[in-house]
């Protein structure tokens, strides 16, 4: 029992040792990635790609979902960064696990954040792929579910068109006003979408692309007044940026200067000084050109130091990003190691109690046998001496009948001879019986007894039971009154003839002199055996019921002996033949035994 405990324990610990390398919960993963993109909201980048590569560290390789939603964020964090080919590179990763996985909303995000990456690194034509896909996601999302909202739909349809006015500008005039069109048709679209569900900065945003689109299209009085709506709702709306861009595209270039300083958007602030200075020197201004260049020079100076200081923060979260992986690679290595030599271990343990519970079982078994045989062993010598003992005693009171009469056969009168040749006769009908009986019961023993039912009729059984047992009856002045009607029933006619041979048997040997003995058929399938003698006592039945060697036999009316293995030979014969039996006694009613198939 000790070892056995050992193994268990040891079997506990290697179960706990798989799952041990998990060093976070999933939801302290998830917290991880909101804290990732609160860092970068907040413009913490570099701190930001530090969080997503500490949470794919403890994300385990086979945890997909989970990893994708750290490769979402660093998409973010890239882009933002302006390193289109890591964002890019962790954006695809998303889209591969969408596209095997994810729901048809992930799918249409991931290809819109993929859209954006490539259209901000100038590739347009494969945003506009991955946008058209997304935009036909969207359709039949809508389509599927009215209650999917239409909002994803117009971002998606807002990007493509920006993304077809920036690739109009490389086409040729023809293309260009199709291309434009098109973009026309998609922004309009995106903004009706974005004023049914009350979105008004969005719809700010959208009236200031269609500016731009009518622009393109040469068509400036149109264009004025997008501005100038989108401009109001910028304002109403308190988003800056958005005001800012648009008093670029307004040319409202003093505007536009104070606000860009105000936000310390410098690149805006650069452009308004750039255009400023050359519309001066286009006006003849030459000191206010000077002094708008001068500015310029200074933005432009600042501009370029802050991106020498972006592309040394991008080389190194680069830096970082490969020193973090390539320790992800290493501890991943160690994971599996681990966890292929913990697999090992447990299935080493498993087959070690697995073959310690086979041995203990092996020996229980061995003993438990060697105990059964035993026992049937002195079963059997016990009822070897019984039935030897059962068989001896009436042929030795038959041989010692014999010898008085054949020493004084002269002195007997025909009436004393008839009285002893009945004694002979009942001493041997019960030997027959006993025989019988331990023959049906080693069939049974031996698998050879098979049951085959037939088709047959009780009151004829009952008829020929009775013609054996009618002399034995006489010989001790019990009647026999047969009540049986025609019954047809389906069940071994040997094993039915067996059983009543038995019961009636019975019957007549605790019936008293002079009595009657009734046997016979209820409708529709049960036999019957009934007689007025003592009454069998509840605990008797209760034995008959249930005894499983044999039950004690009693002396009969007339000093009859028996073996108590009869009544037990019936109940196995009865539940072969799919039948009940039942015992009802009292000293009113005397016993009656129904054997119902």
């Amino acid at each position: 029992m000790k070892k056995i405990r050992r193994h268990i324990i040891f079997l506990i610990l290697c179960t706990l040792s798989l799952f041990s390398s998990f060093a976070a919960t999933r939801e302290e993963l998830l917290s991880m990635v909101d804290s990732a993109y609160h860092e970068a909201v907040c413009g913490r980048l570099q701190q930001a790609v530090a969080v997503n590569m500490d949470g794919l560290a403890q994300t385990p390789a086979d945890s997909a979902a989970l990893r994708c939603e750290f490769y979402s964020c660093l998409l973010y964090c890239y882009h933002r960064l302006g390193d289109y080919t890591e964002a890019l590179r962790y954006g695809e990763l998303c889209l591969q696990y969408d596209e095997q996985h994810g729901m048809p909303e992930d799918l249409s995000a991931s290809l819109g954040n993929l859209a954006g990456v490539y259209s901000s690194a100038g590739k347009h034509g494969v945003a506009e792929d991955y946008l058209r896909r997304a935009i036909l996601i969207e359709q039949q999302l809508l389509a599927q579910d009215q209650e999917h909202s239409p909002k994803s739909l117009a971002t998606r349809q807002a990007m493509l068109g920006e993304v077809l006015l920036a690739k109009s500008k490389s086409l040729p005039e023809v293309e260009q006003v199709a291309m434009l069109s098109e973009a026309l048709k998609l922004t309009d679209e995106a903004l009706q979408i974005e004023r049914q569900l009350g979105r008004r900065a969005q719809e700010g945003m959208r009236l200031a692309q269609l500016a731009n689109i009518y622009a393109a299209l040469g068509q400036t009085v149109r264009a004025k007044e997008y501005n100038r709506q989108a401009l109001d709702i910028a304002r109403e709306t308190g988003n800056k940026p958005s005001e800012l861009i648009i008093l670029l595209q307004d040319n409202q270039l003093h505007k536009a200067y104070t606000l860009a300083r105000e936000l310390g958007m410098k690149k805006q602030e650069y452009e308004a000084c750039d255009r400023l200075y050359r519309q001066a020197a286009a006006d003849a201004h030459p000191a206010e050109a000077l002094q708008w260049l001068e500015k310029a020079r200074v933005l432009h100076e600042q501009i370029q130091s802050d991106e020498t200081a972006r592309q040394l923060t991008v080389a190194q979260v680069r830096y970082d990003t490969f020193r973090k992986e390539q320790q992800i690679a290493a501890q991943q290595h160690t994971i599996e190691t681990e966890q292929t030599r913990s697999r090992q271990l447990l299935l080493f343990s498993i087959l070690t109690i697995a073959i310690i519970a086979l041995l203990i079982v092996v020996v229980l078994l061995i003993g438990y046998r060697k105990r059964a045989i035993e026992e049937a062993a002195r079963y059997k010598e016990r009822q070897y001496t019984i039935l030897t003992h059962d068989l001896t005693n009436p042929m030795v009171a038959q041989q010692q009948v014999l010898r008085m009469f054949y020493r004084d056969f002269e002195l007997y009168s025909p009436d004393q001879t008839r009285a002893l040749v009945g004694q002979l006769l009942s001493g041997s009908d019960s030997q027959l019986a006993l025989l019988r009986n331990l023959g049906e019961i080693a069939q049974l023993e031996q698998g050879k007894r098979t049951m085959q039912p037939v088709r047959l009729d009780l009151s004829s059984l009952v008829a020929d039971t009775v013609s054996l047992l009618r002399s034995t009856a006489d010989l001790k002045g019990v009647t026999i009154d047969v009540k049986a009607e025609r019954t047809l029933v389906t069940a071994d006619r040997e094993a039915l003839r067996t059983v009543l041979r038995n019961l009636l048997a019975n019957a007549v040997k605790f019936a008293p002199k002079g009595s009657v003995v009734e046997v016979g058929t209820i409708a529709p399938n049960t036999l019957f055996v009934h007689n007025s003698g003592e009454p069998v006592s509840p605990e008797q039945i209760d034995e008959i019921m249930h005894a499983t060697t044999r039950v004690v036999s009693h002396t009969g009316t007339n000093g009859e002996s028996g073996t108590g293995i009869g009544l037990l030979l019936c109940r196995e014969l009865i539940r072969l033949n799919k039948g009940t039996l039942t015992i009802d006694s009292s000293p009113e009613n005397g016993t009656t035994v129904r054997v119902r198939i």
